[in-house]
């Protein structure tokens, strides 16, 4: 969450961060039940239309963010009609044939709507993730979802350690950059380089550590079963008016995709 989030001020960024969950969880268990291409393709182009306009995020930091996660999904798409047990696709009409290697048109569509669906969870997923500060999420989970401040407080100091060690590494690399350490490549300098940056990484992590744990100590934290909090967080009518917005669109593509027909059965409802 540290490395997508992007800062602005757009309407989703001024959310209360769990209505942007109770937004999208049912969006996101409805796209993993179906088998239809259809469904995860039209939440893919809702969730884009959201993330851009609705977030203001910038085309060229989407595309840099989404685009390799996607490119992901191609894998499950290329892989998932070579797995599929011949005798379950040799109904379908043979979409080509290479030597032993025989791909059916039932294993490609299936290995289409596999990856639409991946990618479609991946992109709701990355909707709250772009638009959501970590610590104004646990702080959010503490309060209103009574969620134990000692758990919710160590994981916000943890995840400020991500980017402290992320700004370590590259001083600790322009140092060894000023000492004419040279950057070869190759597995053996990959190997030299994880080892020259292992030990003072680690070292500023303890001492980091240390220095977190006396902080907390010297303020007296878990002594207390309840605590002040500076930022309140409460559902204010933007909230309620986004989730019930958001839902009556989901709904409405879904009744748009099931009156044309083309409203795939959920994954239960097949094996029954």
């Amino acid at each position: 969450m540290q490395t997508f989030y992007h800062q602005t001020s757009s309407l989703l960024h001024r959310l209360n961060p769990l209505s942007k969950i109770l937004a999208t969880v049912p969006a996101l268990l409805f796209v993993a039940l179906t088998t239809d291409p259809w469904v995860p393709l039209a939440f893919l182009g809702l969730t884009t239309i959201t993330i851009l306009i609705a977030g203001q995020i910038p085309l060229t930091r989407f595309i840099r963010i989404v685009g390799p996660l996607l490119l992901l999904t191609l894998s499950f798409l290329l892989l998932s009609p070579l797995m599929v047990r011949e005798e379950l696709m040799s109904h379908s009409p043979v979409f080509f044939q290479l030597g032993p290697l025989t791909v059916y048109q039932a294993g490609v569509l299936y290995g289409l709507s596999l990856a639409l669906r991946i990618a479609a969870i991946l992109l709701l997923s990355v909707l709250f993730t772009f638009t959501t500060d970590p610590a104004d999420f646990i702080r959010a989970l503490v309060q209103q979802w009574k969620v134990p401040y000692k758990i919710g407080y160590s994981a916000l100091a943890a995840f400020r350690f991500v980017p402290m060690l992320q700004n370590n590494l590259r001083i600790i690399q322009a140092a060894h950059k000023i000492r004419g350490i040279s950057h070869k490549r190759g597995p053996r300098a990959w190997y030299d380089q994880v080892r020259r940056y292992l030990i003072p990484l680690l070292s500023i992590a303890i001492r980091q550590a240390e220095r977190t744990a006396l902080a907390m100590d010297g303020r007296a934290f878990g002594s207390m079963s309840t605590r002040t909090y500076y930022k309140q967080y409460c559902f204010a009518s933007r909230d309620y008016l986004f989730i019930a917005s958001y839902w009556l669109i989901c709904l409405l593509l879904v009744l748009i995709i099931w009156r044309v027909g083309l409203l795939g059965q959920l994954v239960f409802l097949q094996t029954m």
